[in-house]
């Protein structure tokens, strides 16, 4: 049976009497475990209250959202996870993390939309609210739930996951609350189809007073100018400078053993491998556990991470093979090509969590389409080389369109560069057809700094959503309506 939060909005006051529930409870269960566990080190929170609306903007209503880990029915948590750290329990239906399979690559916080596992630095594993597993099987109910004071945060039993309206709101049809339907959604908690064991009963006036003077609408964009700055996001490219080049040199070399197999140019084994090993390697700089990699491929029926590591070391230790013993079979390299293909598109599968960057979530610097574009070039096929670098340049354009549009910095000086070196110089060498081993070379490095400054542009606008941005976005869409209505009114 499902059990789920139940939370008032009307009676929440943010005291944060659930927040030191939770700190506590943490901190009693893991004085009983081992020294690096201990409360000092345990230094996230894993309930957060959240207020909408913080400066009390007048024409929009205030309330707080008291937030932890949803539990949910379909867990994006459970379902990412490379190691399988992650269970579900049928009796209760929380979902848990097992530290001692955690290794702390992070993948669940990118992919959870509710900010619920957090990162442990000084463990180095991700831990997050078990829904008090060891109170509930006591009788009691978890610890928020009890502290409490205004009754606004509850907790239920739902027969089925029918029950959940999926983080929309619900309104009471009888005083008796035997009779709930479902309605829009929370401001501030994001749909993302997981059904999250959690309903709302919503505002019961969510403008303000009737009685009270609208604000001109000038003063829309003027007032509270602190309450919209975007929150600090998950993914950087500061942090995630391994990953950058990893998946540039996993698309490199598949490209040029590929193009090996079409009298492409020649590859060194030993480099060819030893690049491969290395780019493996800066694969693990970002993980907690380092000594717990081997994992990483534990769950490759349902997590993109998985399936990544897995075929992309198939494609380095089938390559290795052709290259070193069997380089006349031409089977053994095409399966090699296909495998390391595959493993670039489980590297773009990868990122599908962040928030979308352009049309059908397709971005100018997916390594699939490097690889394509690269290849292309490598083996002088006009078709694959045109087809692609159409592609990429179209969706850099539209990139860069949008965000001025937006008022976004676009970088010009950047935006030339990766332009001129990426596409306009070996474009201009391809038409030519020059066949000087040199300037070939030094064309297919210009696609390379092209492709690695798109990258890292990539990286830099990685993000994925939480119930801040949730909270900001919301509150952006509502200020924007209640000034259309002022307009409207003064009008």
């Amino acid at each position: 049976m499902q059990k789920s939060f139940l939370f008032d909005l009307n009676k929440c006051t943010g005291c944060g009497a659930c927040v030191i529930a939770c700190s506590i409870e943490r901190s009693l269960n893991a004085a009983g475990e081992s020294a690096c566990e201990s409360p000092i080190r345990l230094r996230k929170n894993w309930r957060q209250v959240h207020t909408f609306n913080e400066s009390c903007h007048p024409a929009l209503p205030v309330f707080n959202l008291s937030l932890a880990c949803n539990h949910c029915v379909d867990p994006v948590c459970l379902r990412n996870c490379p190691a399988r750290a992650y269970s579900k329990d049928e009796a209760t239906g929380a979902v848990t993390i097992d530290p001692a399979k955690c290794m702390g690559c992070k993948y669940c916080t990118w992919a959870c939309p509710y900010d619920a596992p957090k990162y442990e630095p000084g463990l180095g594993i991700t831990r997050k609210c078990d829904f008090c597993k060891k109170r509930i099987d006591e009788g009691r109910e978890p610890a928020c739930v009890s502290a409490c004071p205004m009754g606004a945060l509850q907790f239920s039993e739902l027969e089925n996951s029918n029950d959940l309206a999926s983080g929309g709101q619900l309104f009471e049809k009888s005083r008796t609350k035997t009779s709930v339907e479902k309605k829009k959604r929370t401001a501030g908690f994001t749909d993302a189809g997981i059904e999250p064991a959690i309903n709302f009963i919503p505002l019961r006036r969510d403008k303000q007073p009737e009685f009270t003077a609208p604000p001109t609408s000038g003063s829309i964009d003027k007032l509270f100018e602190f309450s919209l700055e975007v929150p600090v996001s998950k993914i950087t490219l500061k942090a995630e400078w391994a990953l950058l080049l990893f998946t540039t040199a996993a698309y490199i070399l598949v490209a040029f053993f590929t193009a090996l197999l079409t009298t492409g140019p020649a590859v060194n084994p030993f480099l060819f491998l030893g690049t491969g090993a290395a780019a493996m390697g800066l694969s693990f700089v970002h993980l907690g556990k380092k000594f717990r990699a081997y994992r990483a491929i534990f769950n490759w029926r349902s997590s993109w991470l998985s399936r990544e590591i897995l075929f992309f070391s198939a494609f380095m230790g089938l390559s290795g093979i052709y290259l070193l013993f069997f380089p006349g079979s031409a089977a053994l390299g095409w399966a090699a090509a296909g495998i390391g293909f595959f493993s670039l598109f489980a590297v773009d599968k990868i990122y599908q969590v962040a928030m979308q960057s352009g049309p059908l979530n397709f971005h100018s610097a997916h390594v699939l389409f490097n690889g394509f574009f690269l290849l292309g070039f490598l083996v002088k096929n006009s078709i694959l080389f045109g087809f692609f670098g159409i592609i990429k340049f179209l969706l850099y354009l539209h990139r860069k369109y949008r965000f001025k549009k937006s008022g976004w910095n676009i970088r010009p000086l950047i935006s030339m560069l990766r332009l001129g070196l990426g596409f306009l110089f070996p474009l201009a060498l391809f038409i030519l057809d020059l066949q000087n081993n040199n300037i070939c070379a030094l064309s297919t490095v210009g696609i390379i700094i092209g492709e690695f400054i798109d990258r890292g542009e990539y990286y830099d606008e990685l993000d994925v959503i939480t119930p801040q941005k949730q909270l900001l976005k919301d509150l952006k869409d509502m200020l924007i309506e209640r000034s259309s209505e002022f307009k409207s009114t003064d009008s």
